[in-house]
């Protein structure tokens, strides 16, 4: 999306656009975190507690996301490569 001014170098994307891009990212970052231990075997019971756990995680890591943006997401990125999974 380009600017309104005239200048067709700069893009602009709309403040709530690029804060809900972020929060999706980030949410999809905490279910992927999520889902790791469920991947090698742990036992996921569908208890109300685990569950609550799960939600705050992932929209932990959407605000997360959102303050910090993709500086966040990348840092993560890398400690998951790191641990070679």
């Amino acid at each position: 999306m380009m600017s309104g001014d005239g200048d067709p170098t700069k893009p602009t994307q709309r403040p709530l656009l690029k804060g809900a891009s972020r929060f999706a990212g980030g949410a999809a970052l905490g279910a992927v975190l999520i889902a790791l231990p469920l991947t090698y075997g742990s036992p996921f019971n569908l208890e109300p507690m685990q569950i609550a756990k799960a939600i705050s995680v992932i929209l932990g890591c959407g605000v997360m996301a959102m303050i910090w943006g993709q500086a966040l997401i990348d840092a993560v990125m890398e400690s998951l490569g790191k641990t070679g999974l």
